[in-house]
């Protein structure tokens, strides 16, 4: 890894701000990016993303999901599967952001797909006044988070141009970017977005 991009400092600060609002309390959620072709970092499964540092992130073979790098003898994520699928289908993605909100688990409830109200908020997505199709995709939640993640491939490869997010149902959003920043202002779009359906909008 010697002269590639670290990218865990900035991910360690979304996940301070993450916890703070509530999208990542406890031990939930994972974040990760992609800073070669071949790798991505993603925090340890069972830490808080409150308090993150260097040692809670392990470094992944992105073609068979190989431990290569940190972690302390942690293991990774279990959502590591998802990213996979998500860094293999969108290549030009670099970040992953994955969290467990109060309105994402509502919103996941009696919908599928989620279809986002079409307000200002939405352009943060790419959505314009176009037709774009503003549907999340639901999965069903597994214990066995490969089988949610061959699924998410899946839809992935059957729908080249989808929103840059998805939910699992009774889990959270996972939203992606070509940059760390993108898939952030991908993540809190659609964290409002669906602030707005629960409060019947």
């Amino acid at each position: 890894m010697t002269g590639a991009w670290d990218p865990r400092p900035p991910l360690a600060a979304i996940g301070r701000r993450f916890y703070e609002r509530g999208w990542m309390w406890a031990t939930a959620g994972n974040l990760s990016a992609r800073p070669d072709p071949d790798s991505f970092w993603i925090t340890a499964s069972g830490v808080s993303k409150g308090d993150l540092g260097p040692d809670d992130f392990l470094r992944i073979a992105l073609a068979d999901g190989r431990v290569l790098e940190g972690g302390a003898n942690r293991k990774p994520s279990a959502e590591t599967a998802i990213h996979r699928a998500i860094y293999q289908t969108q290549t030009a993605a670099h970040a992953c952001l994955h969290g467990h909100s109060v309105e994402s688990i509502l919103a996941s409830r009696g919908r599928d797909p989620v279809v986002l109200p079409r307000v200002e908020m939405i352009k943060a997505l790419g959505v314009w006044d176009d037709g774009t199709p503003t549907a999340l995709p639901v999965f069903t939640n597994h214990p066995d988070v490969a089988l949610i993640g061959r699924a998410v491939e899946t839809f992935l490869r059957d729908h080249p141009r989808p929103l840059p997010a998805l939910i699992v149902r009774d889990h959270g959003v996972t939203a992606w970017g070509r940059t760390i920043s993108e898939a952030l202002r991908h993540f809190e779009a659609v964290e409002f977005l669906l602030a707005l359906l629960a409060r019947g909008f």
